[in-house]
């Protein structure tokens, strides 16, 4: 059994995330790269903004598409992957940057919300 596999956090298919302050700090950067990149001429400016924005922060380009989903609300991976199909991205690419984004501190696990209290039984 590798490192990997054994450092490795599973969770339920109900647990949902949610940016955590650094990740909202990079969705901000990331739409005001886009606003920039809009103004620029052709896929490849796009494609250098993406990099130089995710670079210093440790991110890959297609990261920021995974953040600003995440950052529309708290999410779990079956409804970030329902809005993302038509993005062409994997269930697999999905998992994976949730992994990577969770590791490095740009997503954050939601508390799961208290169970109700137990009802009193009667035995009359």
């Amino acid at each position: 059994m590798s490192d990997e596999t054994k450092d490795r956090v599973r969770y339920g298919r109900a647990q949902k995330f949610q940016l955590s302050p650094t990740g909202s700090e990079a969705v901000a950067a990331y739409e005001l790269m886009l606003a920039e990149a809009r103004a620029g001429s052709g896929r490849a400016q796009f494609d250098a903004a993406r990099a130089s924005w995710g670079a210093p922060r440790g991110l890959t380009a297609e990261d920021g598409l995974f953040l600003v989903e995440f950052g529309a609300g708290e999410r779990t991976i079956a409804e970030a992957m329902r809005n993302l199909e038509s993005c062409g991205t994997t269930s697999k690419e999905l998992k994976a940057a949730v992994e990577r984004l969770l590791g490095c501190g740009m997503l954050m696990p939601v508390a799961a919300p208290p169970a109700p209290p137990p009802t009193p039984h009667r035995y009359w």
